[in-house]
C-alpha cells in the first residue's frame, strides 16, 4: 500500500505528459502557464514587492534583473498564448468580420504597451485556456455524431457465383451481391434477407437496445450487427446510398443549417464587435483611462452569446440522431418545438400496414347447399391457404402466413384450375375439392346462399375494423377467416406521451372507412377521426387545423401521404429507410417506434428552452461585467476569467441535452369502456 501512492502519482504524471504531447493547444497552454509560474517565482524570490505590478522601480531608475525576468516571462506567456489568437484576429479583419479575437488581441497589446504585463499574460492565457476547455467540452458533443461515422462497416463477406466466400472492403460491395452475415458481423449494405435467420442489433441507427429477429423477406440496414444466427442478404443499396450513409450525410447537413435565432445572433455579433471597439475608444477619450478602456474591450466579448445557440443545436440534434430521429436543421427544429397538434395517417403509420389473420371461425351448421362433411378450423385454414397460393393479394399473404405458422409440419397442396376474381376473391380445386375464398358478393355470384346469420357476423366483424373472407367448399359455406391490420405496439402509449410534451390535439386522417378507423382511434385515445378522405381532403383538414391556431405536425409513411406531409407545418415520416422519407420530411424516424415522435417534440422544446436560457444568461453576464467595469469592481484579468467561465457554463448547459431523459407516459391510457373493449378485440 505504501508503494501504491508513488506508483499512482507516476501514472498520473505520465498520462498528463502524454496528453500534453498529443494535443498542440494544450502544449501551448502548458508553456504559457510555465512561463507565468516562472515569472512569479522569480519575482517572489527577489524580495518584497507589489504582487500585481510588473514595474516596481520608480521613474528614472533601472529595473532589477528579477523585474526584467518577470516582465519577459509575462510578455512571453502573452505571446505564446496569443499567437493563435492574433492569427485568427488578422484573418477575421481580412474577411471584414471582426470577432472576439480582435477585442482580446487589442486588449492584450494595449496592456503590454502600458506596462501591465501580468494583465496581458492573464487575458491571453485565460482566453487560450478557455478555448481549449471549450474545444474539449464540445468534443463530447460532437462525439455523439462522430460515433455514427466511426460505426461504418469496413469489410463484407460475399458469396461468389461458384459458392466460395470472400472478404472484401465495404466500399467494394455492389447491388445484387450476396452477403454472408454471421454472428458478430456488421452489415455493409442495406438489403433483403434471402436465407437463414439472425438477431440484428440496430442500436446505432435506431437507438433500440434489443436485437430484432430477421428472417427471409425482411429488410436489414447497413451498420446493424448480427448478434446471433446466420443469414444471406442480397445487397440493394450500398455506400452513401444506404440508410446509414444517408443518416451521416443528413445529420451533417442538419448541423450546418442555421436556425433563425442562430442567424440573428451571428448577424448581431458581426456588428457588435466594431461597436464595442468604438465604445472603448470613446471611453478612453472621455476618461483618459487606458486600463478602463482595455477592460471594457475584454468583458464585453460576446463569446457566450455567440455559442448560445450552436452548442444546444449540435447537442440536441446529435442526441436525436442517436435515438433514430433525424431533425433537418435548426429552422425545422424551432417549428417542431411549437407543435401542439399532431395528425396521423392510419394504415402503415398507426397500424402495421400489413393485414394479419385474427380469427378462424367454422359454422356450427354449414350454410345450405350440396351435401358435405364437417370441417375443422385447421382444415378450413389449410384449404383456404392452398387456394390463396394462386393469389398475390395482401389478404392472401396473411392467410398463407397464418397457415405456415399453424400448419408448419404439413405441406400445402398445389391448387389447380385457379380463377381470380378481382375485388371479390379466388376459386381453385384443392385435393379434388372446389374451394371458394372471398366476400359475400363472390359467394352470391357463384350461386351460394349467404343466410342472415352469416351476414350479421360479417357486419359485426366489419364494425370491429376487420375484413372477412368467407370460405366455401364444394358449394357450401363452412366458415370464414377474419383479418385485421394490427395496431403498432409502439402506438399504444403514444397519445399520453404526446400530451406530456404539450400536444393538445390529435387527429386521424385516413382514406379508410369510418368503421375501420373508429376502433383504432378509440383504442389509442385519439381525439378526432376524419375518415374516407382523398389526398386533397387531408390537405384541406390540415389547413383547417392551422386556421384554428394550431401548429400541426403530420405523421405518415413518407410515400402515400406526400401531399399531406407537404401541407403540414412540420412533416414527420416513419420508416425512414425510404429515400422519399429521408429527403422530403422535416423529421424522419429511422425506426418505426412511434414513441420517438414524442421524443422528437419534447427534445425540440428542450433545445429551444436551452437556447433561451443560454442567451439570457449570456446577456446578463455581459451587462453585469460592463457595469462592474464602470463601477471599478471588475478588472482585466478577473473580467476575462468571468467571461471564460460564462462560456463554459453555456457549453455545459447545452451538453445537458445529451443526457436528457426520454418522455415517459405518466400512466397507462384509460379509454372509455367501448374503446377498451375495441382495443381488446383488436389485439386478439
Amino acid at each position: 500500500m505504501v508503494c501504491a501512492v508513488p506508483e499512482t502519482l507516476r501514472q498520473i504524471i505520465w498520462r498528463a505528459i502524454n496528453l500534453v504531447r498529443s494535443e498542440p493547444p494544450l502544449r501551448r497552454v502548458s508553456a504559457a502557464a510555465a512561463l507565468i509560474i516562472l515569472a512569479w517565482a522569480v519575482r517572489a524570490g527577489a524580495g518584497p514587492g507589489s504582487a500585481f505590478s510588473g514595474h516596481d522601480s520608480g521613474p528614472g531608475t533601472t529595473p532589477s534583473l528579477a523585474e526584467l525576468i518577470y516582465a519577459a516571462g509575462m510578455v512571453g506567456a502573452a505571446m505564446v498564448s496569443g499567437q493563435a489568437l492574433a492569427r485568427r484576429a488578422i484573418a477575421s479583419l481580412r474577411l471584414r468580420s471582426p470577432g472576439i479575437e480582435v477585442l482580446v488581441t487589442v486588449a492584450a497589446a494595449g496592456a503590454v504597451a502600458i506596462g501591465e504585463y501580468w494583465e496581458a499574460a492573464a487575458v491571453t492565457f485565460l482566453f487560450d485556456l478557455g478555448g481549449y476547455l471549450e474545444w474539449k467540452t464540445l468534443e463530447r458533443t460532437r462525439a455523439a455524431i462522430r460515433a455514427l461515422a466511426d460505426w461504418s462497416p469496413q469489410t463484407a463477406r460475399v458469396r461468389r457465383p461458384d459458392g466460395s466466400e470472400a472478404v472484401i472492403r465495404a466500399e467494394e460491395v455492389r447491388p445484387g451481391d450476396i452477403l454472408v452475415v454471421k454472428s458478430g458481423d456488421k452489415l455493409a449494405a442495406d438489403g433483403i434477407v434471402l436465407r437463414g435467420e439472425a438477431e440484428v442489433n440496430e442500436a446505432a441507427l435506431t437507438g433500440e437496445p434489443l436485437p430484432v429477429p430477421k428472417g427471409p423477406g425482411d429488410t436489414v440496414m447497413a451498420g446493424s450487427v448480427a448478434t446471433r444466427g446466420l443469414m444471406e442478404v442480397e445487397a440493394t443499396r450500398v455506400g452513401e446510398e444506404t440508410t446509414f450513409g444517408r443518416i451521416i450525410q443528413l445529420v451533417g447537413e442538419a448541423q450546418e443549417a442555421r436556425s433563425p435565432v442562430q442567424t440573428a445572433v451571428e448577424r448581431f455579433a458581426r456588428y457588435y464587435t466594431p461597436a464595442i471597439m468604438v465604445l472603448a475608444a470613446v471611453t478612453f477619450f472621455m476618461t483618459r483611462d487606458t486600463h478602463l478602456a482595455l477592460t471594457l474591450l475584454v468583458v464585453a466579448c460576446p463569446g457566450a452569446l455567440v455559442l448560445a445557440a450552436p452548442v444546444s443545436l449540435v447537442a440536441g440534434i446529435g442526441r436525436a440522431a442517436r435515438q433514430g430521429v433525424l431533425i433537418k436543421g435548426g429552422q425545422r427544429l424551432e417549428k417542431l418545438a411549437r407543435v401542439d397538434a399532431v395528425a396521423f395517417d392510419k394504415t402503415g403509420t398507426l397500424t402495421a400496414g400489413r393485414p394479419e389473420v385474427v380469427g378462424v371461425r367454422v359454422l356450427d351448421e354449414p350454410a345450405p347447399g350440396a351435401a358435405g362433411v364437417a370441417i375443422t378450423e385447421a382444415e378450413l385454414l389449410r384449404l383456404a391457404a392452398a387456394a390463396e397460393k394462386g393469389s398475390e393479394h395482401p389478404l392472401a399473404a396473411a392467410i398463407l402466413e397464418r397457415a405456415a405458422a399453424e400448419l408448419w409440419a404439413e405441406a400445402l397442396p398445389e391448387p389447380r384450375q385457379v380463377r381470380v376474381f378481382p375485388g371479390r376473391g379466388i376459386a381453385a380445386a384443392v385435393d379434388g375439392r372446389q374451394v371458394l375464398v372471398g366476400n359475400t358478393r363472390l359467394m352470391e355470384e357463384m350461386g351460394l346462399t349467404v343466410d342472415a346469420s352469416v351476414l350479421n357476423s360479417v357486419q359485426e366483424e366489419a364494425a370491429r375494423g376487420r375484413t372477412v373472407a368467407l370460405v366455401a367448399v364444394d358449394g357450401r359455406i363452412y366458415g370464414w377467416i377474419s383479418l385485421a391490420d394490427r395496431i403498432r405496439k409502439s402506438a399504444r402509449n403514444l397519445v399520453p406521451l404526446l400530451r406530456r410534451v404539450g400536444v393538445r390535439q390529435t387527429v386521424m386522417l385516413t382514406g379508410d372507412s369510418a368503421a375501420a378507423a373508429a376502433p383504432v382511434a378509440a383504442a389509442l385515445g385519439i381525439d378526432r377521426v376524419e375518415a374516407g378522405l382523398l389526398p386533397e381532403d387531408k390537405v384541406k383538414k390540415l389547413r383547417e387545423l392551422s386556421a384554428q391556431g394550431f401548429t400541426v405536425a403530420m405523421v405518415g409513411d413518407g410515400i402515400n401521404d406526400a401531399p399531406a406531409l407537404s401541407a403540414a407545418d412540420v412533416s414527420i415520416a416513419i420508416g425512414a429507410g425510404t429515400d422519399v422519407a429521408l429527403e422530403a420530411a422535416d423529421v424522419a424516424l429511422i425506426t418505426d417506434n412511434l414513441e420517438r415522435i414524442a421524443l422528437a417534440i419534447g427534445l425540440a422544446r428542450a433545445i429551444v428552452t436551452n437556447v433561451r436560457q443560454n442567451l439570457t444568461f449570456a446577456v446578463i453576464v455581459v451587462l453585469s461585467l460592463v457595469a462592474g467595469v464602470l463601477f471599478g469592481r471588475v478588472h482585466l484579468a478577473s473580467g476575462m476569467l468571468i467571461h471564460e467561465i460564462s462560456v463554459l457554463a453555456v457549453i455545459l448547459n447545452g451538453m445537458r441535452l445529451l443526457y436528457l431523459p426520454s418522455p415517459r407516459s405518466p400512466a397507462p391510457l384509460r379509454p372509455a369502456r367501448k374503446g377498451a373493449e375495441l382495443r381488446r378485440e383488436l389485439s386478439m
